[in-house]
């Protein structure tokens, strides 16, 4: 039996970047078999114009609130709690996508501060081209969400590592201890969880012999000590990223001496 049970960093269809096809209730049979008590689903809160250079005649907002109605009739069906998020960008220079206006549409969000997959189109204002300056950019933006204030309980996902990037793990081995002490006693200060994320096993990180990044363990040891609360995120967008999964988001946990009682409520 898994210490820890739920998952609250799960994407849909509505998500442009999942599966075709996959729907929220696609997932809920592996919760059901594999002890997953609590599930959130958090599809991306895209800014408006993305959708439009995309083709899509709507808002950001209104393409999230599109899962609500469909969660509304899969809680009648299943005893595992059903939570409903968003995962919010988050760049310099620009508005988030979500207005704190509009934030009591969710249970909670999730705050993307390291899209770097994004960089291109959305961060022009950066030199990226060396790991020190990426560095530099996701501790910036770090920063930023710690400082976005919202109504509703919010988690920064997958903190710290530039998702996607082949300089992951120098990105993050090169930010002192100091430094991550100060990044995660911010956190702490402004009510921010820190995500317990699937970058920690299946990015661009060497992994130990229990198949986690020790990088990310020190990330995780280290934001323990300044007091942060955690969730858990496969950030699934299809059922084979989160089925079987969540042991090894669990083993990272215990390597960094988080506990139940540090794990985030909402």
């Amino acid at each position: 039996m898994l210490p820890f049970h739920h998952d609250l960093h799960v994407h849909t269809n509505l998500s442009l970047c999942a599966k075709d096809g996959v729907e929220a209730g696609d997932y809920i049979p592996f919760c059901e078999k594999e002890g997953i008590k609590v599930i959130g689903f958090s599809n991306h809160l895209y800014l408006d114009r993305v959708l439009k250079k995309r083709g899509y005649d709507e808002t950001g907002l209104n393409r999230a609130l599109r899962l609500k109605d469909e969660i509304t009739e899969l809680r009648k069906a299943t005893n595992v709690k059903i939570l409903f998020g968003c995962e919010v960008e988050n760049y310099f220079g620009q508005a988030p996508s979500l207005d704190p206006a509009d934030a009591g549409h969710f249970d909670y969000i999730l705050i993307a501060a390291s899209h770097i997959l994004n960089a291109k189109n959305e961060y022009k204002d950066y030199d990226l081209s060396t790991p020190e300056k990426l560095r530099k950019m996701v501790v910036d933006q770090f920063v930023r969400a710690c400082e976005l204030e919202y109504s509703v309980p919010a988690c920064i996902c997958h903190p710290l590592y530039p998702i996607l990037s082949p300089d992951e793990q120098d990105v993050v081995d090169g930010i002192p201890d100091k430094e991550l002490e100060g990044l995660f006693t911010l956190a702490k200060e402004k009510n921010k969880a820190i995500e317990i994320h699937s970058c920690l096993y299946r990015n661009g990180t060497k992994l130990n012999d229990l198949g986690v990044s020790d990088s990310y363990i020190r990330l995780l040891a280290i934001a323990k000590k300044c007091g942060c609360k955690f969730s858990f995120g496969s950030d699934a967008h299809r059922t084979a990223d989160f089925s079987g999964k969540h042991a090894l988001l669990h083993t990272a946990a215990r390597l960094a001496g988080i506990t139940e009682n540090d794990m985030w409520e909402i």
